[in-house]
């Protein structure tokens, strides 16, 4: 890499060990240019505003989830197992992985509460398309395991995919999110670990969606 690639870099890893450490809202721009060796005048060469900068620490993050999904993704499917059994296993695994990685729903948490309301905070076409996609990922790789299952007949699906999918998501993404802010909290309220409650959501949801046959039966007329 050249010396303005390297810079670009390292003025990302600044911001991301800040943001994860501290909180978006309490980490500034001096902060992140003191961190990465640079001035404050050279951090806005790369980066013009902090959501700006907040974005491409997203991006950053998001691209190891993406990477996970799919591996778990391709795995399952190559396990034989029902459309049922596929969905479970991977809502499951997803969610262990981020209870390992809870600072990355603290940052989307934040990032959405901070930028994404603001009527200053515009993107690009181009940019935000880009940026829904990444963020998609997950559903695309739902909808298929959901035509699985409904196809093997341990699955029903009760409304369309384009409504069912992001109703999953968004409320495991959301109850995610929420335990990650409250990690010491919900303990305290609730007597149990946080991340119970998401493994209970996902038993739920898969309880609501699992047929009374099993994979290949059919209903009795």
């Amino acid at each position: 890499m050249g010396t303005r690639e390297e810079t670009r870099e390292l003025v990302l890893e600044a911001a991301e060990s800040l943001f994860l450490a501290k909180g978006l809202l309490e980490v500034s721009m001096e902060e992140i240019a003191a961190k990465a060796s640079c001035t404050r005048r050279n951090l806005y060469r790369y980066f013009d505003t902090k959501e700006a900068l907040s974005i491409e620490v997203l991006r950053k993050l998001l691209s190891p989830w993406n990477d996970f999904q799919l591996q778990t993704f391709e795995q399952l499917r190559s396990s034989g197992l029902s459309g049922k059994e596929e969905l479970v296993s991977f809502l499951k695994t997803l969610a262990r992985y981020l209870e390992t990685h809870k600072p990355l729903l603290r940052f989307t948490a934040e990032f959405d509460f901070v930028f994404r309301e603001r009527s200053s905070f515009q993107l690009d076409v181009s940019s935000e398309e880009s940026l829904f996609a990444e963020f998609q990922f997950t559903e695309k790789l739902i909808i298929q395991i959901l035509e699985k299952g409904e196809g093997d007949g341990s699955l029903r699906i009760p409304s369309s995919l384009a409504i069912l999918v992001p109703t999953i998501t968004t409320v495991l993404w959301g109850l995610g999110q929420r335990v990650a802010l409250r990690e010491t909290l919900i303990p305290r309220e609730f007597g149990v670990n946080g991340m119970e409650l998401v493994q209970t959501q996902i038993d739920l949801l898969v309880l609501a969606l699992e047929t009374k046959e099993g994979p290949g039966e059919k209903k009795e007329n």
